[in-house]
């Protein structure tokens, strides 16, 4: 029972992160965004060590879109930049104007408005970029297909009859 339960709850996570990455790279293939939010959710892997120590390359920020008046000094938050979103730390907030600056930075970045900021950072995954940059490929996403059949169907495989062999 405990094992059914268990790929059940791997099924249902594989099945999300699959949903996830095809929804995401449709939008970023499309041109419709940089950075996908699905159920007010967007993920992105840090990309560099402007955020050190709190935040390391390659670990995965989990962004949950918030209402813009709720943003304020202290938050972690994924922005939208002239190239790629930026996760840095929110130094003030004055009205619709932000400023940012990694942790790890010396100057604080170019202000940004309220409108601008994807979402705030609720969760940190160490290191789970390595995987999840794989994962977002092609084969990535046929491997977590494959993977995510293979658990639904596995209680099938190990639960089929077994033929009796005849004894002649």
């Amino acid at each position: 029972m405990v094992k059914k339960i268990m790929s059940v709850i791997i099924a249902i996570l594989l099945g999300f992160i699959l949903i996830g990455n095809v929804y995401g790279l449709v939008q970023r293939m499309t041109g419709q965004t940089v950075f996908p939010m699905f159920l007010g959710f967007g993920k992105a892997i840090v990309v560099s060590g402007s955020m050190d120590p709190a935040i390391k390359v390659n670990d995965i920020v989990l962004v949950h879109k918030v209402p813009q008046a709720r943003y304020q000094k202290g938050d972690i938050v994924t922005y939208r930049s002239d190239d790629y979103p930026v996760t840095h730390r929110i130094q003030s907030v004055t009205g619709d104007i932000v400023i940012t600056k990694g942790d790890a930075n010396d100057a604080a970045d170019q202000p940004i408005k309220t409108s601008d900021i994807y979402g705030k950072v609720v969760l940190v995954i160490p290191k789970l970029g390595y995987l999840l940059r794989w994962l977002q490929e092609p084969l990535g996403l046929m491997v977590l297909a494959t993977g995510l059949i293979a658990i639904w169907e596995s209680d099938k495989w190990l639960t089929l009859p077994r033929g009796k062999k005849d004894k002649k």
